[in-house]
């Protein structure tokens, strides 16, 4: 059967069945949609801002947009990309009623699962370093942007994995690899 909410066919990525939560690919038609609930990621904080990222990240090769949905519905959304050794999150969002319930968290672990064994950076604000950190994310720089403002560049890496050079394949989907059950012990000789 196919799923009219995703027509590409790309397999979901069921976050909580139970309250119907998911993340996966965001398709362009949601683009304005999703404009508007990135615009407060953004320094100008405009959905004209937040479209503009959108569009450098729709002709990146090496990024990616995914949406978070509940019941269907838009609620959250992020870009992640290619960034030297590491990915980057570019942006990252929950709409404003839908915040405090553990979306944003589960689209950072989600970017971080998508990252493999590539560290996962991102670069907020003094307002967004708490909620970083409250991830998991550790404090890698600081600097002060031409606004004046203080940007803090964080980072991330799947706990036990470490960059050892070359390709993860971290913005390709991986085929699950079923793992064959242990022998039952009947045909064992010894």
């Amino acid at each position: 059967m196919d799923d009219p909410a995703n027509p590409s066919g790309e397999k979901l990525v069921f976050i909580d069945p139970g309250s119907h939560f998911e993340i996966r690919a965001l398709p362009a038609h949601a683009d304005a949609e999703a404009a508007a609930i990135l615009a407060p990621a953004t320094g100008e904080g405009t959905p004209e801002a937040a479209a503009s990222v959108i569009a450098d990240l729709r002709g990146d090769d090496g990024a990616a947009l995914y949406g978070a949905y509940v019941d269907r519905a838009l609620v959250g959304a992020y870009g992640i990309k290619r960034d030297g050794m590491a990915n980057t999150v570019a942006l990252i969002a929950v709409a404003p009623d839908h915040r405090m319930r553990g979306i944003g968290r589960a689209m950072l672990t989600d970017a971080l699962r998508r990252s493999g064994k590539r560290p996962l950076t991102a670069e907020t604000d003094e307002e967004g370093l708490p909620f970083y950190k409250a991830c998991g994310f550790k404090l890698v720089g600081r600097r002060v942007h031409p606004s004046g403002t203080v940007r803090y560049r964080i980072g991330w890496h799947a706990p036990g994995l470490r960059f050892k050079g070359g390709s993860s394949g971290a913005l390709t989907s991986q085929p699950i690899t079923p793992v064959a059950p242990p022998p039952s012990g009947k045909d064992d000789p010894s």
